[in-house]
């Protein structure tokens, strides 16, 4: 995993901050550590509405802007139906 400690506990600490309790994976290129560069593909499990997550989520990326880190993120709502993404995310996806 391409995260280094100090981003990932900012990263769940915003997350529990905005989302609650809700799981947060890391997904995508990331995951591997073979790989050079890319943003950052984060989903949270979710199960409020998608503009409530819209909210949340413009509240997270600037929280991360605020802290001084200049990066992409990818910020999806993870919920409870099968769709292919999410199945995907839960079987690949790291557990923050």
């Amino acid at each position: 995993m391409r995260l280094s400690p100090r981003l990932q506990k900012l990263f769940v600490s915003t997350s529990r901050n905005l989302f609650g309790e809700s799981n947060i994976y890391l997904f995508g290129s990331r995951t591997d550590d073979s790989k050079k560069g890319g943003d950052f593909d984060i989903a949270i499990e979710y199960p409020e509405s998608a503009d409530e997550f819209k909210k949340l989520k413009i509240k997270f990326i600037t929280s991360i802007i605020q802290q001084g880190y200049d990066i992409k993120i990818d910020l999806v709502q993870l919920d409870s139906s099968n769709s292919l993404i999410n199945s995907e995310i839960r079987e690949t996806g790291i557990l923050l």
